[in-house]
């Protein structure tokens, strides 16, 4: 997984994506590798933007704004777990609530491939750089799966089962042209924080009846993935506090590197342009 790392003085890094770092085949000496819990791992920590499936919105709506957004010209569904790229960004009761793909890290799919229940098995190559614990190897020494492996591989396989129903839901409300931009941008102490590319179902969608086709066509998935969708929304709120108060605990440990003492502008609400409007604490 990639990320932007920066030192203490230029700041938390910025909101990103999952984006797997260096995904190999699971064969021959990769086999023999250890894994550690998810949490070991600092993509899994501390990424902000993370793709979900409608099967985990009713766990993670509670913690998390669910929104879509456009990135290398696909269309995904995801969870913002928070507006930097940092662990203590995230709501501290909600830091090992983990989306699927992150609770079977450090095994991924095949990046090349759309997520589905055919799609290859991989390990992401990356460094557990915080072990909570001594691991466990790939395999055993009788060549067949560790413990962790095979929970973990139940994760994935779920992630890639239900990949297919959400594609299918994200498609069918970009049909009927019900999105619009939503603008996750603030100003903190001197500092632009922005999760960009994000996409929410116009207001007026909910409310006239005509996303009515696709819940028969898709069902209880459909709905439960778009209300809890819109429900969500508020939880931006919630990340924003904490992400002021990352930044007030940073300017309190390196006073001299702060771009301000007090932030030029604080944004009070979020509104898009057909109404969707954020409560943000101050």
């Amino acid at each position: 997984m990639t990320t932007n790392h920066s030192d203490r003085q230029s700041g938390p890094p910025p909101a990103e994506t999952l984006q797997f770092e260096a995904p190999v085949v699971l064969q021959d000496e990769v086999l023999r590798r250890r894994i550690y819990s998810p949490q070991s791992y600092a993509p899994v920590r501390n990424t902000a933007v993370v793709p979900i499936v409608h099967s985990e919105c009713a766990a993670l709506a509670s913690w998390f704004p669910l929104v879509w957004q456009r990135r290398q010209g696909t269309l995904e569904f995801v969870a913002i777990r928070a507006l930097l790229n940092e662990q203590r960004a995230q709501p501290p009761a909600a830091r090992d609530l983990l989306p699927l793909i992150l609770r079977a890290y450090p095994f991924v799919l095949d990046p090349s491939q759309p997520p589905a229940p055919d799609a290859r098995r991989m390990l992401d190559d990356v460094f557990a750089d915080a072990p909570t614990d001594v691991g466990a190897t790939i395999t055993t020494v009788q060549r067949k799966l560790s413990r962790g492996t095979t929970s973990r591989f139940r994760f994935l396989d779920q992630f890639a089962c239900d990949a297919v129903v959400t594609a299918r839901i994200n498609e069918a409300v970009a049909g009927l042209d019900e999105f619009e931009p939503w603008n996750l941008k603030f100003e903190i102490d001197g500092n632009h924080i922005e999760v960009p590319d994000l996409l929410v179902v116009r207001p007026r969608a909910f409310e006239d009846g005509r996303l009515a086709p696709l819940l028969e066509r898709h069902g209880t998935a459909c709905a439960q993935m778009l209300g809890l969708h819109r429900i969500s929304l508020f939880r931006a709120g919630g990340l924003l506090a904490m992400a002021k108060a990352l930044f007030r605990d940073r300017r309190d440990m390196f006073p001299e590197n702060s771009a301000t003492t007090e932030p030029r502008r604080m944004a009070q609400g979020m509104t898009t342009s057909s109404g969707h409007t954020t409560a943000v604490p101050s």
